[in-house]
């Protein structure tokens, strides 16, 4: 139950830093003042998932997760080459696309863990919730 507790909170860990990096590649080439103020509330959103994340994984004695080298410089690479070619559509496909693929790896990772605590699944929840919604309101920006 704990190893799946702390794996959980691990891959969440991961995720919300590989969507704080995402977000914070684009907000720099976003113009949309309704587009720019949706991804700063998204990245508050993210930033309190993760304080409690860390907390709990602190109170467990477990460590923090960086997401794979491999899908940062993807993603890092995807996103500085779109955005110098692009726009605010550009920005809007990048988040909601990140999004959709955070989703499905929260989802693997709630369900690899099906012993996890009651308040580590809570944390993958909210951030699933928060994923879903930010991918949908990019879509008036499509």
């Amino acid at each position: 139950m704990q190893e799946d507790t702390l794996n959980l909170l691990a891959d969440c860990s991961a995720g919300i830093k590989m969507a704080l990096s995402t977000i914070d590649g684009i907000l720099p080439g976003v113009q949309d003042h309704t587009l720019r103020q949706k991804l700063k509330d998204s990245v508050s959103t993210h930033h309190r998932i993760q304080d409690e994340t860390l907390s709990m994984l602190q109170a467990l004695g477990g460590s923090d997760k960086e997401p794979s080298a491999m899908a940062k410089s993807m993603s890092w690479l995807k996103t500085n080459t779109k955005m110098a070619l692009g726009d605010d559509t550009t920005a809007a496909y990048l988040v909601a696309d990140g999004c959709d693929m955070g989703v499905k790896s929260l989802c693997r990772s709630r369900n690899r863990y099906p012993a996890a605590q009651k308040e580590a699944k809570s944390i993958a929840e909210q951030l699933i919730d928060c994923e879903e919604k930010l991918s949908a309101s990019m879509r008036p920006f499509l």
